[in-house]
């Protein structure tokens, strides 16, 4: 190739360049102008229930591509979507709104699934390896992803979470612990509470009982008791939490994206009115009941104490009874004798024990000095134990648990009905034990809950600089499903674009008087091309001669003739400038 020809392309390259980046500034700021809204949020956001059919098979069940393109129809963010486009319309701006709503999600779910690549919601994991299979949940491993890519891009964003982590509050602890019991109750109670048929719903729970029942014990059932009378205890704590995580979710968003408007969606109880209430409470007392039955029959047939006929054995009442009464006298002492330093080092002491033959050994020790009453109380107690596991887990549940005195009220039912049939003793066991779950699922305790989550919210709103927005007294749902239906999602959706529409046309008329500025600047922009010397809009043989004359000394370029005399961007107007320049006119002349 001639050296003609390189300095050509080489000065060709040079004048597109900078003719092609002139451009590209120019259109780059003359753009459509965009409105982005994304929603996070929980199973209600998602619009989980209203495209009908089984749990499984919910499009809002799990986010994916398609559904990120096709989002749920109904669902408030949709409503309030179309209600935004409206809005923008008349303001100049194509609005797009994208639902991240993730069903069987609590808000410390969304915050670390923002925060870290891969993580995945406990519910939905849950979920999804049970009605699809093993490694189903890793579809849910995007979450972070599209978290990332669509809060950074984000206007405003809705929060709409903290139900699940009160209303679903204990299924994580009874699903996610070791009790076998609590497994299945767990299981059982997450599937009702997503409006699943009692019959699914329990068949969840047994599936687990099935897949346990070699290994449950005594101590299983009755630390499934015990847990299930202390729920009600947890609430505030449970609260308090919730609106942490919420808190915690907020500032993730802020961390990827601190231009965007927050706004925080309050709670409402989806079991406001009274029958819906105790219908939803019969329902759990049948879930929980049947699991609860079945459990005791389970651990009757390891110990061998079952009929022929299937029922449980008086020896079985009796040895539960005696349990029951050991773990009683237990609690008293402790609780007794609480406060003392020799009482708690007693209690390590036997915690970090593997063979029941290290207490004797320590009783022995203990007969030959002077212990303290506290210790003394204690170890009486103690040697009624055979078995170090089982005397350890005796300690764990008093010490874990404030009320055990109505285990003797269990023992009670369970002795007048345990020739009975299952459905009978089902029922039974189901109003000892399940009432507190009933009740705080049901709306007794719910709705005091989400009226303090509620006030809990408009301070973390506060904290952050968000907008708190209240939607608690949107219409009460008319069936035991406690996701809103059409209507309750529009009534939500409407009560979002009235207190967030001022808010949105202040963004967006911001963003006209941005685009103002920015388009004046470009019509401002120097589309002079380099080379043009002269300044005629045309590369010549006079502008060789400038730029010659300049080199030569006969002439000095002005500053502004050398800001198009520097072809190669060198900072000196040189000999190098001059042959490019020819050898670009000599290209284009022949």
């Amino acid at each position: 190739m001639k050296v003609s020809k390189i300095i050509s392309v080489i000065v060709s390259a040079a004048m597109l360049g900078s003719f092609a980046g002139t451009t590209v500034f120019a259109s780059e700021y003359k753009t459509e102008k965009n409105y982005n809204y994304v929603a996070l949020g929980d199973s209600i956001a998602a619009g989980f229930g209203l495209a009908g059919g089984d749990l499984a098979s919910d499009p809002a069940l799990v986010i994916t591509d398609q559904l990120l393109e096709n989002p749920v129809q109904g669902a408030y963010p949709a409503v309030l979507t179309d209600y935004l486009n409206n809005l923008g319309e008349e303001k100049g701006f194509s609005v797009k709104g994208t639902n991240l709503a993730s069903t069987a999600y609590r808000a410390e779910d969304i915050e670390n699934t923002i925060k870290i690549p891969g993580n995945k919601g406990e519910f939905a994991s849950r979920i999804l390896e049970m009605f699809v299979g093993e490694g189903a949940s890793d579809v849910l491993i995007p979450y972070h992803d599209y978290y990332t890519q669509y809060l950074s891009e984000a206007d405003l964003v809705s929060i709409q979470l903290g139900g699940n982590d009160i209303i679903m509050s204990i299924v994580p602890q009874m699903v996610f612990g070791d009790n076998p019991i609590l497994k299945a109750a767990g299981t059982s109670l997450m599937l009702t509470l997503f409006g699943m048929d009692t019959e699914i719903a329990i068949g969840g729970g047994l599936k687990i009982l099935e897949e346990n029942k070699d290994n449950i014990t005594y101590e299983d059932f009755i630390e499934a008791a015990v847990f299930m009378y202390n729920v009600s205890q947890m609430a505030d704590q449970l609260v308090d939490e919730s609106a942490s995580h919420v808190k915690g979710v907020v500032e993730a968003v802020k961390e990827l994206n601190g231009n965007a408007d927050i706004a925080l969606v309050g709670m409402f109880n989806p079991y406001r009115t009274e029958d819906m209430a105790e219908a939803k409470k019969e329902d759990i007392f049948e879930v929980l009941g049947k699991i609860y039955a079945v459990a005791a029959n389970v651990v009757a047939a390891n110990e061998g104490e079952l009929t022929v006929s299937g029922k449980q054995s008086p020896d079985y009442i009796e040895n539960l009874t005696n349990k029951v009464n050991q773990i009683i006298e237990l609690k008293e002492v402790i609780n007794k004798y609480n406060d003392k330093a020799e009482l708690k080092e007693l209690l390590a002491m036997i915690e970090s024990y593997d063979d029941i033959n290290e207490l004797k050994e320590l009783v022995a020790l203990m007969n030959a000095t002077e212990g303290s009453p506290a210790q003394d109380d204690l170890l009486v107690l103690m040697l009624n134990y055979n078995d170090i596991a089982e005397l350890q887990s005796v300690i764990e549940l008093v010490k874990n648990y404030n009320d055990i005195s109505e285990l003797t009220e269990l023992v009670a039912v369970m002795t007048k009905y345990r020739t009975a049939d299952q459905e009978t003793a089902a029922k039974e066991i189901a109003k000892q034990i399940a009432t507190p779950i009933a009740m705080k699922i049901a709306g007794k305790n719910v709705d005091p809950q989400m009226k303090r989550l509620n006030e809990q919210l408009q301070i973390v709103a506060e904290e952050t600089g968000s907008i708190y927005v209240d939607v608690y007294d949107i219409s009460p749902e008319d069936d035991f499903d406690p996701h809103p239906n059409e209507n309750g999602h529009k009534e939500i959706a409407g009560i979002l674009y009235d207190n967030l529409s001022g808010l949105v046309c202040e963004r967006m008329n911001v963003a006209d008087e941005t685009q103002e500025v920015i388009e004046e600047e470009v019509s401002d922009v120097d589309n002079r091309m380099l080379g043009d010397v002269n300044g005629d809009d045309a590369i010549t043989s006079a502008d060789f001669l400038y730029v010659a004359a300049h080199v030569f000394g006969v002439r000095q370029l002005t500053p502004e003739e050398q800001k198009y005399a520097d072809i190669d961007g060198s900072g000196t107007i040189d000999l190098m400038d001059a042959l490019i320049l020819a050898a670009y006119i000599n290209m284009f002349n022949n």
